[in-house]
């Protein structure tokens, strides 16, 4: 979740060119241009993609997630928060990871862990990963990280503070154990997999792709690749990111890596909802967790409220600057979307 450098893009967008201007932050995102993982020969550059044409939607049947599950994932922000910071070796770290097993199964959803030492890092990380099967053995996966940014040890002081991140990490984590009993119960035409990626934070205060961050999704990407190639497990078909969807004052930016077939359905669904002043008022590029997933060829589509949030690695990340109505919001988006996404990327093609 970074971007650096002045960047100007010119976006093709109702024939006429869009530029975006990146501003530089100094703990900001980058541009993406750092080495992701790889695992095949047909590894992918990450390339800017035009805004989508917002006067053409997709008709799609807006679909509401139960009452109050905005408030009940609000409940366990508050939950994860209370466990203080939550990267790598913190003991809020292995309790948030018991946790969202728990409330997994609590949902009738059965959850995995692995884990691993970084050799390089001598860092512990553990992914979450949870499998709720559906008519296709094809998957789509729904992820977020759990990690808080560090925010000790670092040579600027201002860099050193009590980090809880409500928003960059529990809220996303809050959201996906909410839906798992949803998607559980939900009649899925494709398999649904739920993954909790660690180390997704930059272990430099400045954000660092090429080799310290990302950790969880570069290692899951590499693991799929594998199982793939040995016929062990069934192919990823496209990629749904959370990340930072609680804000009081919600706004979904157009991430503009993702892949656009993925962004005009996210722009479908939040037209049929009527959340277009929530969603893709703005567009710029976010260093993400999706990233691996595109450049090995998966689609991908990250839903982040990144650009213009002013809580974002600050210590007011807390639970006082977020919504249970957002969460709402936001649950709604992903069950609109999630219908259209299974048959353009899993029955159409059978």
């Amino acid at each position: 979740m970074r971007w650096s450098a002045i960047i100007v893009l010119a976006i093709g967008c109702f024939g006429a060119c869009l530029g975006v201007a990146l501003q530089t932050q100094q703990n900001g995102k980058a541009n993406g241009n750092g080495a992701g993982t790889g695992g095949a020969g047909d590894r992918q550059e990450l390339a800017f993609h035009p805004v989508v044409d917002k006067q053409k939607t997709l008709d799609l049947t807006p679909v509401r997630a139960p009452a109050q599950l905005g408030e009940r994932a609000y409940e366990h922000v508050r939950k994860l928060v209370g466990f203080g910071p939550r990267y790598t070796g913190m003991p809020g770290w292995s309790q948030q990871i018991d946790y969202i097993v728990a409330e997994l199964k609590e949902r009738g959803v059965e959850a995995k862990t692995d884990s691993w030492m970084d050799r390089r890092e001598l860092k512990r990380f553990t992914n979450v990963t949870a499998t709720i099967p559906g008519k296709n053995a094809e998957r789509i996966v729904l992820a977020c990280h759990h990690d808080t940014k560090c925010t000790t040890g670092h040579d600027n002081p201002e860099h050193n503070f009590h980090f809880v991140g409500a928003n960059d990490g529990a809220s996303a984590v809050a959201l996906l154990i909410e839906l798992a009993g949803v998607l559980k119960a939900r009649d899925n035409a494709a398999t649904i997999e739920l993954v909790f990626f660690d180390g997704e934070e930059s272990l430099d205060w400045k954000w660092n792709e090429a080799a310290r961050a990302l950790f969880g999704s570069k290692r899951y990407v590499a693991e799929h690749r594998e199982r793939l190639l040995l016929g062990e497990e069934s192919r990823i078909e496209a990629m749904v990111l959370l990340d930072m969807v609680g804000r009081t004052d919600l706004h979904i930016q157009e991430e503009t890596y993702s892949t656009p077939r993925l962004r005009e359905i996210v722009w479908s669904a939040a037209v049929a909802l009527g959340l277009q002043q929530n969603v893709y008022r703005h567009a710029e590029p976010a260093a993400d967790d999706h990233e691996p997933f595109l450049r090995v060829g998966i689609p991908s589509v990250d839903l982040i409220d990144l650009q213009g949030n002013p809580h974002w690695h600050k210590p007011t990340d807390t639970i006082e600057n977020m919504s249970p109505k957002s969460l709402q919001k936001v649950a709604d988006l992903v069950l609109t979307m999630l219908p259209e996404i299974e048959r353009a990327y899993v029955t159409e093609r059978r």
